[in-house]
C-alpha cells in the first residue's frame, strides 16, 4: 500500500513541478498579516510567512487544527495518541515548546507544564477564520518562546459580517469510532458602532486505544465557545474585546501493574482554558486611517487548569495543574511619512512597544506540592523602511528582563530587494529566546527545578527567493538557526563540577534541570502553487530538515534530534467544477513524512508514512452543503510517537448551513 501512495504523491509533486509557466496577470497578495509583529501586506513581508485562510479552513471541514497546519512547509506535527491526546508542533526543528502561539492577540502557553508549551490537541476548526504561522525565530516583538516560529489564530471575526448586517454557519457531522462533531459561528454589524461575532463547537468520539499495545477505546469530549466584540467609541477609538472557554476531557493510557509497561488504564484528564483580551486602540487620523500615528493598549490573560483522574484510587485528583498568565501591553505605530521621496506612503514606520507579564503556577501530585511566581518586563523597537518601491528593510532590537533569571536582548533584521515584477530577493538575520518555566525554575525542596537557569538562545539566518504572481508561484527558503543553552533534564550523583549548584543541596534526588544543550537545524523550503484553470488550483511544498545535536563532548553530538523527519512533502489538488456541479468542491491532499526517531539517542526508529485524504462537499440547496472526507484513505499504519497508536482509514459526512 505505501508504494500506490509514494506514487500518488510524487504524481501530484510532479504535477506542481510541470505547472505552466509563471503568468504575469495578477499581483502579489496585498493581504495585511499580524503574526510579523505589525500589520503589513503579506506580499511585504520578508519573513516566510504562510496564511491558512476561511476558504482553506472550509474545504478541511472540521478537525483539528493541528492536522491543517501540518500541511504547511517545515512544520511536522506529533500526536500521543487518540483525539485530545498531547499534540505537538515542531517548526524548523524546533522544540514543540520554542512555538509561540497566539489566539486573538492572546499568548496561550501552558505555565504549568514542564516546557511551557501550547497543546494543540483541544484546538479545533470550528470556531476558526484564520490562521497564519511565521517559520523562523522572531522574539524581536514578541518575546519568549518565538526560537522556532509563531502561530496566530483568528477566531470569529465580526469584521467578516457580510453587507454590515449578520451572517453565519451551523454544521454538524458523523463518523469513524462513533465521533459526532457539531459547530457554528454567528456574526453581527447589525448594531451600528458594534460588531459581534460568537462562535462555539462540541465533539465527542469513541476514539481507540492511546497505546499500541492497549485495547480499550480512549475517548475524547470538549465544548467550546468564543466571543468577539468591536465597538468604534467616536471617531478615532475602537475598543476590542475576545474571549474564548474549552472544557475537554479525555482518557488516558498509562503503566499499570504488575508489568508496569505502557498499556490501557482507566486515567482520564480533564482540561479548562480560558483565553480573555480587552484592547483600546486610538487612531488620531480616523478609525479608517491607515498611516500617521497610532497607538493601543491591551490587557490579556491566560489560565489553563488540568485535572487527572484515576478511578482506582477514589474520586480525588491524582494530579493538579494550575498556570495563569497575565499580560498588559501598550504599543504605537507612527508612519513618518514619505521621507525618502519613493511614493510609496509612508516609507518609514517606526513600531514599539512595552510589556509586563506576570506569570504564575502550581502542580500538585499529591506528594510534593509545588508553586512558583515570577514577572518579565519588555520593552522593543523596530523601523520599517521602504527607500523605494522595490527596496524595503526592517531592523530592530528587544530587552526583556526577567525577576528571576535576568535579561535577554534581541536582535532582528531583514531585506527584500524585488526585481521587476515577478521576482523578489529576501534575507533575513533573527534572534529569539525562550525563558525558563515555572516548573524548570523552582527552588522547593523535592522538586525537580534549578534557579540558576539562564534562557534558552537562537540564532536564526534564512535567504529566500519568490517567483510569480498570485495564481502561479515558486518559493524557496533556505534557513540555519543555531540554539545555546537548551535546558534538558540531569541527574544528581555525588560529583564534582560542573553539575548544577542545587545538587549539592541534597533536595534533588531524582535530578534537575540545567542548560547543557547545543543544536542547529538548517534546511530548505519549496512551496509552489498554481491556479490551473477556473476549475483546478494546484498547490505543494517540500521541505528538507536536518536537525542535530551539537552539544561539545556529548555522546550525543551529530545525532538526529527526536521526531524531526528530515524529509516532509504535501501536496493538494482542489477541483471546482462549473455546470451541472457548479459549487461543488472536491480535493485530494496527500502528506508525505520521512523516517525519524523518537529519542535522542537515535536508537528508536520510527517509519516514513504516507496519508491520503479525500474531501467534497455539493450544495444541495441555496446556503445548505452536504460534505464528507475519508482521512488516511489507504489506511496507512504508521506512528508518530513510539508506543503511541495512530487513527486508520476515517470517514465521516456532515451537512451545514450557512446565512
Amino acid at each position: 500500500m505505501k508504494t500506490i501512495t509514494r506514487r500518488t504523491t510524487l504524481s501530484l509533486l510532479a504535477l506542481a513541478a510541470a505547472s505552466p509557466a509563471l503568468a504575469d496577470e495578477a499581483p502579489l497578495d496585498d493581504q495585511s498579516i499580524t503574526v510579523i509583529g505589525a500589520p503589513l501586506a503579506l506580499a511585504e513581508s520578508n519573513a516566510s510567512v504562510s496564511v491558512i485562510d476561511k476558504e482553506a479552513i472550509d474545504r478541511a471541514q472540521n478537525g483539528a487544527a493541528a492536522d491543517l497546519i501540518a500541511r504547511l512547509p517545515g512544520v511536522n506535527v506529533t500526536q500521543n495518541g487518540a483525539l485530545g491526546g498531547v499534540a505537538s508542533l515542531r517548526i524548523r526543528g524546533a522544540e514543540d515548546s520554542q512555538t509561540l502561539v497566539v489566539i486573538d492577540g492572546v499568548r496561550v502557553g501552558d505555565p504549568s507544564s514542564p516546557g511551557g508549551g501550547f497543546d494543540f490537541a483541544n484546538l479545533m476548526l470550528g470556531s476558526i477564520d484564520r490562521i497564519e504561522v511565521l517559520r523562523g525565530a522572531n522574539s524581536l516583538p514578541w518575546g519568549s518562546q518565538a526560537i522556532g516560529g509563531v502561530v496566530s489564530i483568528t477566531t470569529t471575526d465580526p469584521e467578516l459580517a457580510a453587507d454590515g448586517g449578520t451572517s453565519g454557519r451551523i454544521g454538524a457531522e458523523y463518523g469513524a469510532r462513533d465521533t459526532v462533531r457539531v459547530n457554528g459561528q454567528l456574526r453581527t454589524a447589525a448594531l451600528g458602532a458594534s460588531q459581534f461575532g460568537i462562535g462555539g463547537g462540541y465533539v465527542r468520539t469513541d476514539g481507540f486505544s492511546n497505546a499500541a499495545a492497549g485495547t480499550e477505546r480512549d475517548g475524547y469530549r470538549q465544548y467550546s465557545v468564543n466571543l468577539t466584540n468591536r465597538t468604534e467609541i467616536g471617531s478615532t477609538l475602537v475598543f476590542r474585546a475576545f474571549g474564548l472557554y474549552a472544557d475537554s476531557r479525555v482518557d488516558l493510557d498509562g503503566f499499570p501493574p504488575p508489568t508496569y509497561s505502557f498499556g490501557d488504564t482507566n486515567e482520564f484528564q480533564k482540561t479548562r482554558e480560558h483565553y480573555a483580551a480587552a484592547t483600546l486602540e486610538h487612531r488620531p487620523g480616523g478609525n479608517d486611517s491607515r498611516g500617521g500615528f497610532a497607538h493601543r493598549l491591551q490587557f490579556g490573560f491566560a489560565d489553563v487548569n488540568r485535572d487527572n483522574f484515576n478511578p482506582d484510587f477514589g474520586d480525588d485528583p491524582t494530579f493538579r495543574a494550575r498556570g495563569r498568565s497575565e499580560r498588559l501591553s501598550y504599543r504605537i505605530d507612527w508612519g513618518l511619512g514619505d521621507v525618502f521621496g519613493s511614493g510609496t506612503g509612508d516609507s518609514l514606520r517606526l513600531l514599539a512597544g512595552a510589556e509586563r507579564e506576570w506569570t504564575r503556577s502550581l502542580t500538585d501530585d499529591g506528594f510534593a506540592p509545588d508553586q512558583g511566581r515570577t514577572a518579565t518586563t519588555g520593552g522593543w523597537a523596530m523601523l520599517v523602511a521602504r527607500p523605494t518601491d522595490t527596496f524595503s528593510l526592517t531592523a530592530g532590537v528587544r530587552r526583556d528582563d526577567h525577576r528571576d533569571f535576568g535579561g535577554a536582548t534581541s536582535f532582528a533584521a531583514d531585506v527584500g530587494q524585488k526585481l521587476g515584477d515577478h521576482v523578489t530577493l529576501r534575507a533575513s538575520y533573527r534572534e529569539g529566546f525562550k525563558a525558563p518555566t515555572l516548573f524548570q525554575l523552582s527552588a522547593s525542596a523535592g522538586a525537580y527545578g534549578n534557579p540558576d537557569l539562564l534562557p534558552e538562545r537562537a540564532k536564526s539566518y534564512e535567504v529566500g527567493v519568490r517567483l510569480g504572481d498570485a495564481r502561479r508561484f515558486v518559493d524557496i527558503a533556505w534557513y540555519r538557526r543555531d540554539s545555546r543553552n537548551l535546558i534538558d533534564f540531569v541527574s544528581c550523583p555525588p560529583g564534582p563540577d560542573p553539575l548544577p549548584a542545587i545538587c549539592a543541596t541534597g533536595n534533588r534526588p531524582f535530578g534537575t534541570y540545567d542548560n547543557i544543550n547545543r543544536a542547529r537545524a538548517q534546511g530548505v523550503e519549496v512551496e509552489a502553487g498554481a491556479q490551473l484553470s477556473d476549475s483546478f488550483a494546484i498547490r505543494a511544498n517540500y521541505s528538507l530538515t536536518v536537525a542535530t545535536d551539537r552539544t561539545p563532548g556529548s555522546p550525543l553530538e551529530h545525532n538526529r534530534l527526536a521526531r524531526r523527519p528530515r524529509h516532509l512533502a504535501n501536496a493538494e489538488l482542489a477541483w471546482t467544477p462549473a455546470g451541472a456541479l457548479e459549487g461543488a468542491d472536491l480535493s485530494v491532499a496527500v502528506r508525505y513524512a520521512g523516517k525519524s526517531f523518537d529519542d535522542r539517542a537515535n536508537n528508536v526508529p520510527l517509519d516514513d508514512y504516507v496519508l491520503v485524504d479525500l474531501r467534497a462537499s455539493y450544495p444541495l440547496v441555496a446556503g445548505i452543503d452536504l460534505f464528507g472526507r475519508i482521512e488516511n484513505l489507504f489506511d496507512e499504519q504508521y506512528q508518530t510517537v513510539a508506543t503511541y497508536n495512530t487513527a486508520g482509514r476515517s470517514a465521516y459526512v456532515g451537512v451545514r448551513w450557512g446565512f
